[in-house]
């Protein structure tokens, strides 16, 4: 499960965290993000593979509602990305 952003496409989605089912719900849920600016995205694909998601920055806008939620960020920008793989030429 991803918090992905408005501003993306299907090629390299920019996701913000990778919660769990239980939190994306409660964060999607949260009058605070509640809207056409956010995505919830379902996916058990890939969710690593940096050719396909880059994990952009935290501004904090939403720290208030991971801390009123106690959402546990399973990943996000600082956690340690993999480098992508080079496409064969």
């Amino acid at each position: 499960m991803f918090i992905a952003s408005k501003h993306t496409n299907p090629t390299r989605q920019r996701v913000l965290w990778r919660v769990s089912v239980a939190d994306a719900k409660k964060i999607c849920s949260d009058s605070r993000t509640a809207g056409p600016h956010y995505m919830l995205c379902f996916t058990t694909r890939n969710i690593d593979d940096p050719a396909a998601f880059v994990y952009v920055p935290d501004d904090g806008r939403h720290a208030e509602v991971l801390h009123d939620h106690n959402i546990r960020v399973i990943r996000d920008h600082a956690t340690r990305q993999p480098a992508a793989k080079s496409q064969p030429q």
